[in-house]
């Protein structure tokens, strides 16, 4: 297989409401992936899109298209990708397979969601048809209400009081406070989190994300495309790992909970291929819609044992200056959670910290990161393993 390298990384602030659309917002992302003079448009034969929504709310399906319409890249071949809140990074994956195969020597990978312009009524049904909507979304239950039942059920397993999620939300903000794309630049206390309004027991405000727009994008190439980005002093990452693994959709399908089935195993996968462990990681950015999810996710990758990464937390090991600093730039928490757009974010994000862009966020010495997004509440799992060199 051809190597696969991310040469530019675009992003677009994540914003309560963005006056642009969907395309328009994604072109906005794609901008800055040629603005070097590196590569020219012409040279992009592939635009992955990840989007979730807009088809439900924006009636905009065939997105991929108008995408390229807008961003000059009329011609190329463009696909839309959806796998629920994990569509960025199932869009990132079908770049760099895309690559890989050598059918394509440079692409375009873009998400993008626009979720603003509709009651939170409508969003949240939305989302809900992530879950299995025959048994949970059609009967009533939201993702707000499917990880309420799982964080109870973590906390029952384990002993775990509530409070002890709030390392993970604070965390969080604290590092959005100093990331200009992020929705939320305010820190917040464990006692802003105790006090935060309960939305379904027991998430609470401070346990979940913000609903807003906004759109990432990368530029991927081969070894060709690298050594001229390298030639011309342009920093670029290796892809050594892109996974997927999925689970039963229905919660009460699947064998253990709390086990994150597909996120486990799409680790486990990318750590096969990509010849390192977690204990090589620097860096790692989990899919922290909620923060119970933050808990499992770094449960399953071997992070942590079960029921101990909120006692990690609590001793600062996931902290910018820890032992493992995730959520590096506020995560889905508090740079916001534009679902489609997230996993492509992640790895943007990841890509700014390995080439030392990353301005007060930089983790100093950082050569490997580790992105994990989640579809729906874990259906389906992709992890990506970068490398910087």
């Amino acid at each position: 297989m051809e190597e696969v390298f991310i040469l530019n990384a675009g992003r677009v602030p994540a914003v309560k409401y963005d006056v642009d659309d969907v395309a328009r917002l994604a072109a906005r992302a794609i901008e800055p992936l040629m603005e070097n003079a590196v590569f020219a448009r012409e040279e992009v034969t592939a635009l992955y899109v990840g989007n979730m929504l807009s088809g439900i709310l924006s009636h905009q399906q065939l997105l991929a298209p108008l995408i390229a319409q807008h961003a000059q890249l009329t011609g190329c071949e463009a696909i839309t990708a959806e796998a629920a809140c994990g569509s960025g990074a199932a869009a990132m994956r079908q770049g760099v397979m895309a690559i890989a195969s050598g059918f394509h020597s440079l692409v375009v990978v873009a998400g993008a969601e626009q979720m603003s312009r509709n009651s939170r009524e409508e969003v949240s049904r939305g989302l809900a048809t992530a879950s299995c909507w025959e048994r949970e979304g059609g009967k009533g239950e939201t993702f707000i209400t499917l990880n309420a039942r799982i964080m109870k059920a973590y906390m029952e397993t384990y002993g775990t009081e509530r409070s002890a999620f709030s390392h993970f939300a604070v965390n969080a903000h604290e590092n959005a406070s100093k990331n200009s794309c992020a929705m939320l630049q305010k820190t917040i206390t464990s006692d802003d989190y105790d006090a935060g309004r309960m939305l379904a027991d027991p998430i609470g405000l401070f346990d979940a994300p913000p609903i807003c727009d906004g759109a990432s994008a990368l530029l991927l190439g081969n070894k060709e495309m690298a050594c001229r980005a390298q030639r011309l002093g342009m920093p670029v990452v290796k892809v050594l790992a892109s996974t997927c693994a999925t689970d039963a959709l229905a919660i009460e399908d699947r064998q253990d909970p709390l086990a994150l089935a597909a996120a486990r195993d799409s680790f486990k996968k990318a750590y096969k291929i990509s010849g390192v462990t977690a204990a090589d990681i620097d860096v790692f950015e989990p899919h922290d819609a909620y923060t119970v999810m933050t808990a499992l996710s770094l449960e399953a990758a071997g992070f942590a044992q079960p029921g101990t990464a909120t006692h990690m937390a609590a001793e600062g090991m996931f902290t910018k200056t820890g032992s493992l600093p995730i959520t590096c730039f506020g995560g889905l928490k508090a740079r916001g959670h534009p679902v489609g757009a997230t996993g492509v974010y992640q790895l943007a994000e990841c890509f700014l910290q390995l080439t030392e862009q990353a301005g007060e966020l930089q983790i100093p010495g950082a050569t490997l990161a580790m992105t994990q997004n989640l579809g729906g509440a874990a259906g389906s799992a992709f992890t990506h393993i970068l490398e910087r060199i």
